[in-house]
């Protein structure tokens, strides 16, 4: 099994649907599967190189099809996600896109959201939603258009952000609640956002053009 540097994790939510995901989906991306999302992955014709999890709900077919792609992880005090992000880390890549990670159930993703939030990788990772897209940064410039809504989230609330770019600016803003950097919008074809403690993570959100 050969490893890519730019790998995409494909969690078991909603089965990404974006014409962005799906020429993901179809590119020569190293595809790796979070237990059950293999099985829709399988159903919507893409083959996992690897499948992690403790593998409750992958069927025996799969599991006698893939058997040589399994890496079985009982843990019940991780998700099957962090065990793909721990590998993804221990393995060196460069870069995760994650999809699938939205749906599955309200609770499904704001899980999600909290692991990626309260964790640091030394990758770059970028969640493709069904709706937008999220990227852990900190500090970015951004592609952007007029109106776009931008959300930003962080968990520590020592750290000051800034921002250039937006209707509701940050100076120097500190996060004293998760929503507080939320409904913002783009004013142009770009902006930027930056922390002044390089090892906070910041997440990113910017929603699809049909969203907005």
């Amino acid at each position: 099994m050969k490893i890519k540097k730019d790998i995409i994790i494909l969690a078991n939510g909603d089965f990404p649907k974006t014409k962005r995901a799906v020429v993901l989906l179809n590119s020569d991306m190293f595809l790796l599967c979070c237990d059950g999302s293999a099985v829709e992955a399988t159903a919507h014709g893409y083959f996992p190189d690897l499948i992690i999890g403790d593998m409750d709900s992958l069927t025996d077919e799969l599991k006698d099809s893939y058997k040589d792609k399994i890496i079985e992880i009982k843990d019940q005090n991780s998700n099957d996600l962090s065990k793909a992000l721990s590998w993804a880390r221990d393995n060196k890549v460069d870069s995760v896109t994650l999809l699938g990670a939205d749906g599955g159930g309200d609770d499904h993703y704001l899980g999600n959201l909290f692991l990626i939030l309260e964790n640091s990788y030394d990758f770059k990772l970028k969640i493709i939603t069904n709706s937008g897209q999220f990227d852990l940064v900190n500090n970015k410039e951004f592609s952007s258009y007029p109106n776009q809504r931008v959300s930003i989230f962080c968990t520590n609330k020592e750290a000051k952000v800034s921002s250039s770019g937006l209707k509701y600016e940050l100076k120097n803003y500190s996060f004293s609640n998760l929503y507080g950097a939320t409904l913002n919008e783009a004013t142009g074809k770009s902006f930027d956002v930056n922390c002044d403690d390089p090892d906070v993570s910041i997440l990113v959100y910017r929603g699809n053009e049909e969203t907005k």
